[in-house]
Order: C-alpha cells, then structure tokens, then sequence
C-alpha cells in the first residue's frame, strides 16, 4: 500500500552481527496506536521480556516518530524512545526534539529497533536507504559536544542522538542529547547505550515525507500558522523562551538568594546570556537556546540547552555563587551526559546530609565544601566511578543502600528525584503526575492544564478541557471532588492529561506550552487525516492514546510494579522551610492542605477515572479488555 505521513518502515539493527533488515508497518498497527508514543510501546511490548535486566543485550532501544514529522506541520519534530531504565528498572519513554525525526522520516524510516551489542565502540549510520555500523574508536571518550561536533563535520546536514563519558561507564541516570542540545533519556538512556557499545545514531534523509490531501494539508496549515503568527505574545515567547512561563528568579527570592534572582532576570538573560535562539524544524517559536558568557571567569564559553530555564534551574545550589559558574557547571554536565535535573536534586541531597552530619568525610571519602571546584570533583567522580562517585553513580537506591537514616529523607518516586516541587508550585497535573507515571517522577505527561499556575481560573481549566477533549461526563467529576473545599480534583484531570501528552507524542507535536497552547483534539485529528488520509475521528485517535499509555503500565505491571510504588515522599507531608518562610503541601487553588489520606484518596481517584483497580492500581481485566490488550498480559 502506499504510506502517507507514514513511510511504513521500520529499521532493525542487530549491534552483535552488525545485521540491518527493515519490516513493514501494518496499518491496523497505526490504526490502534497511531505512531511514535503508541507504535514505541506496542513494538517495546513484542520484544522486551519482563525482568531482562537493563544492561542485558537482549534490553532494547527503540526510537520513533510520528506520523506528523517530517512535515511542515507547525511544532512537528518530536522523537520518542523506549527502553528498559536502569535508574528506575522500568519500562519508560523518553522525548526530544531538535531534527533527528525529521532526519528519520526523510530517510525512509518511521521507527528504528536497535537490539545485541556492539563488539567494539560503534555508531549507527544511516543515510537514507544506506545503513551500517561505524568504529566509534575515533569518539570514544569524547564528550557529547566534541562528538556530535566530529560526526556533523564529517557527514554534514545530519542529525545527531549522542551520549558521553558518563554513558560510556554505564551512570545509571547518564542520559543522550539530541543535536548537543534537546536532553533524550533521563532515568538512564545514556547508560543503555554505552551497554551495548553505542557511542551515537546518526540520520540523514532527503526523501521526503508524502501527504494524502496536500490542498486540505495547506488550508490546515495555513490557518494554524496564522495564528502562530500574529499570537499577541509570541514575540515575547522568541525574546526570552522558557524563561516567560517559568521565571526561575521568583523561586531564588523564595529561597533567600535575591541576589542570584537579578542574576536570572530577564534583562540580565537578554545582556549577559543570550546569544541567540534555535528552533526544531518546522517550529515557529524557536524555543531552545545558544547562551555565552559574554565576560567574567569562563567568557566565552558557548552552550546548548533545549531551555534557558534547565540552567538557571540549577543555580539554586547554594555552591554556584555567580551566573557565570552557574553556566560552566551546567555545560560541564551536558558534555558529560549527566541529567541536570537530578544532579542539582541530588546535590541539595548530599548538602543536607553532610550539614546534619548523615554523611561525613569519614563515611564518604569526600570533604565536602559547597564551592564549584567540590562540585566539579564529585562530578568526575560519578563520570568516571571513583570512590564515593561510584556509589552516586548507580543512582538513589544504591545511595540509600550505603548509609543508614537516609532513605526516608529522599525525594524520590521509583528512583528518580522529583522535577517539581508541589509545596512551592502547589500540587497541580505535573507534581502529581511525578507519583503515578509508570517511569518514574516525571512532569512532562502532566503539563496540561495546570502548566499556567496556581490562580488560574476555573473558566480557563474548562477551555483547556474543551480542547484536549475531556468528556463532559468526566469533566463533572473533576469539578466534583469528594474532598471537602477541594475546587477541582487533580488525580481525575491527570489521566486526560496523560492521554493529551500521548496524543501529541504519538503524532510528534511539541508539548510545550508555546506550541500545544495551539493545538485541540480536533485539530490534531483533522492534521492526521489530512496528512495520512486513514481517517480515523477524534474519539479513535483519543483511544489510541489511552491503549498506547495503558499498555506502557502493563508493560510495568509485568516488571512488578504497582500502587505500592506509587508514593508520595514522605518529606512532601512535612512543611518546606526556606529561612523564617513554611510552605505546606497545598492543592492546586491553596483551599487546603494535603495529608496522606488526601494524598491516598486522590490516587483512588486517578485509578477509578483510569479504569485501574484501586488495590493494586493495574489495569482491569475489563479495562484491558475494552482497549484490545488482553495479548500482552501473558506475554
């Protein structure tokens, strides 16, 4: 048959022979779970056998994209992987951006299997219809910008998934970037790469991504960019990126550190940091940042990120004294290929630890001084398992396995360190998606609605519902919580805001705010038809999404997991102290204040809107039986 948004191929690579084969879609695959997201899942479900460990040769990566990728479809250039986690041991996924499925697709490809292991230090090549492995020797022990930097050199106009040192010595949470930029793999990607000998994935396509309609294509497109266009804030949105939805000085002041706070303000962003925004195909916000240090220790220095915010993030460690270190230590990390996100948790972690005398130079080996030159000792240390680095290296359980008293004390779900933080931003659909997504804390899959913040309006909640195609019925319970004072309950709208997420990633449209502010389920169905001419109708499409995530928590449900792994921390039921200011564990609106047994009720909730049994927080049989899933249960 002929494919349209599709190429209706799938790339097998075998690192052990250095075997290429390619397979074809079947429609009623892509009729069921749509693409990227959904077809990653349903493949990682035919070839991951429960309990492989994720080191193993038979673990295996799998990255997709959509059917909306490789076109000029506006804020199209998701890719999606899947693998076995080593920080968590579960099945999860992993999204980024930047032009890799775009380079996928115009090769020919819409999904890539890589399973065995390399012999020696490899790469995969592929260049359209031309595919094998190269000697990564060259590359080998380079950092993940030197990498990319040599492999771009040397084949031009490619796109480039790399990992560094820190995949290479197998760090539980290493992860990959995507074009040295767009981070790919927190829980561990990285590591799974380096198990199987895999220094990077390079693609180059100029084929072409063909489209069903093209004059309704058009039409589409033309009335979406328009809107794009001539968006009131949009130009704000280019000026200063991420840093607009989420001002990082607010949380500085919060925390006491006023003086960081004018470092991180916009004007100082735009004088100091910026040099200039970069944009994923086909995206009209140019979203993602070049920054340099214009002067001051390490001017000059140049680095990518898939956000200013991941930087500034990080300057809440009390170590980093000006922007300047705060920039180098950053830039540091993502050579290596560590997750900022869970070192700067992790290091706020072992600061704590070491000022209340848990941990000491005697138990650790370290001499712990907040200061930048500590900070970067340890850093190596993890990179290159050294000492006390190499127990931080097999992630937070090997941690709390090593010393007493102090498993208790993590913020942690499933073995990675929580993104949010609820008693600051208030328990909305990203801080407590952190406690139920099947990978481990997580906020991404939440970020519908609740990504405009605390105050917003009731009204504004039931438009944002409108557009992502909550049902109505589903809608009246949201806004009937069983909680007394409780405005909305946020376990019920979690579930559509999962379904939304994998919407999108299962298509390949951006989920960031600036771009899936525009976007509604009838859009997206009306791109999808235009483009693929299958013709399925939105309610299809929203119970592709909500097969495709069910069977992710099958997938984890056959690795053991279960509601017991659903926890909030401990420390969230504790008030957060920042100088003489407390911040209790509050809902979303501030009404009241969450205590386990509200925190219990609402995961009642979240699996009863889910269809999962509250017990155990599986699916049902009946559920699993109404998505057409009852073959994977055995398998």
């Amino acid at each position: 048959m002929k494919w349209n948004g599709y190429t209706g191929n799938i790339l097998h690579v075998n690192l052990a022979d250095n075997k290429t084969k390619i397979t074809n879609q079947k429609i009623n695959d892509v009729k069921k779970f749509i693409g990227g997201f959904g077809v990653n899942i349903k493949l990682a479900a035919e070839l991951i056998k429960p309990n492989i460990p994720p080191f193993s040769s038979k673990n295996y990566i799998i990255i997709g994209a959509g059917p909306l990728v490789g076109t000029i479809t506006p804020g199209s250039s998701r890719t999606v992987g899947i693998s076995k986690f080593p920080a968590t041991g579960a099945i999860g996924y992993s999204c980024g951006s930047m032009s890799f499925g775009f380079q996928l697709k115009n090769a020919g490809f819409d999904h890539i299997i890589i399973s065995g292991k390399a012999e020696k230090p490899s790469y995969i090549l592929i260049q359209n219809d031309h595919v094998d492995l190269q000697n990564a020797q060259k590359i080998w022990g380079m950092d993940i910008i030197d990498s990319t930097n040599f492999l771009q050199k040397k084949y031009k106009d490619c796109s480039v998934i790399a990992m560094g040192q820190a995949g290479e010595n197998l760090v539980y949470n290493s992860l990959a970037l995507i074009d040295k930029t767009s981070t790919f793999g927190r829980g561990g990607l990285g590591a799974v790469m380096g198990s199987k000998n895999l220094k990077a994935i390079v693609a180059r396509g100029t084929q072409g991504v063909s489209i069903a309609h093209p004059k309704e294509f058009n039409n589409l497109y033309s009335k979406l960019f328009e809107r794009i266009r001539t968006y009131p804030q949009r130009k704000s949105w280019i000026d200063l990126g991420m840093l607009r939805s989420l001002p990082v000085g607010m949380l500085l002041k919060v925390k006491g550190q006023k003086e960081k706070a004018h470092q991180c303000s916009e004007s100082e962003y735009l004088k100091k940091l910026k040099k200039r925004r970069i944009a994923c195909p086909s995206c009209p916000m140019a979203d993602k940042d070049i920054l340099e240090l214009k002067d001051g220790c390490y001017s000059g220095l140049i680095n990518y990120t898939s956000s200013v915010i991941n930087p500034l993030l990080m300057f809440t460690l009390e170590g980093l004294k000006n922007i300047n270190e705060n920039i180098k230590f950053f830039d540091l990390i993502n050579r290596y290929g560590l997750d900022a996100l869970n070192i700067t948790g992790l290091f706020e972690f072992l600061d704590r630890m070491y000022k209340t005398k848990i941990l000491t130079e005697q138990n650790t080996g370290i001499d712990w001084k907040n200061e930048i030159n500590s900070m970067i000792k340890l850093i190596e240390m993890i990179v290159f398992r050294k000492g006390f680095g190499n127990i931080l290296a097999d992630g937070w359980e090997k941690l709390g396995e090593n010393y007493e008293n102090i498993i208790d004390r993590m913020i942690i779900v499933k073995g990675l360190d929580i993104v949010f933080e609820p008693r600051l931003m208030r328990l909305g659909t990203m801080e407590f998606e952190q406690v139920v997504n099947p990978k481990g804390a997580h906020v991404a899959s939440g970020g519908s609605p609740t990504y405009a913040g605390a105050g917003v309006s009731t009204e504004k909640f039931k438009n944002h519902f409108d557009r992502m195609g909550i049902p109505k019925e589903a809608i009246n319970r949201i806004f009937s919580p069983s909680i007394k004072e409780m405005v909305i309950n946020v376990g019920r709208i979690t579930k559509y805001s999962e379904d939304w997420y994998t919407i999108l990633s299962s298509l390949g449209i951006c989920a960031r705010a600036q771009i899936n502010r525009f976007w509604s389920l009838e859009s997206a169905t009306n791109f999808y038809n235009a483009i693929t001419g299958i013709g399925l109708n939105s309610e299809e499409i929203r119970k592709a999404a909500e097969r495709s995530w069910n069977l992710l928590k099958i997938l984890n449900m056959r690795e053991g997991f279960s509601r017991n792994d659903d926890k909030f921390p401990k420390e969230w039921f504790k008030p957060l102290k920042y100088g003489k200011n407390y911040f209790p564990f509050k809902d979303f609106f501030g009404e009241i204040t969450i205590n386990e047994e509200i925190a219990n009720q609402l995961l009642d909730d979240y699996y009863e809107e889910r269809g999962w049994n509250r017990i155990d927080g599986n699916p049902t049989e009946e559920k699993i039986k109404e998505l057409d899933l009852e073959v994977y249960i055995n398998n």
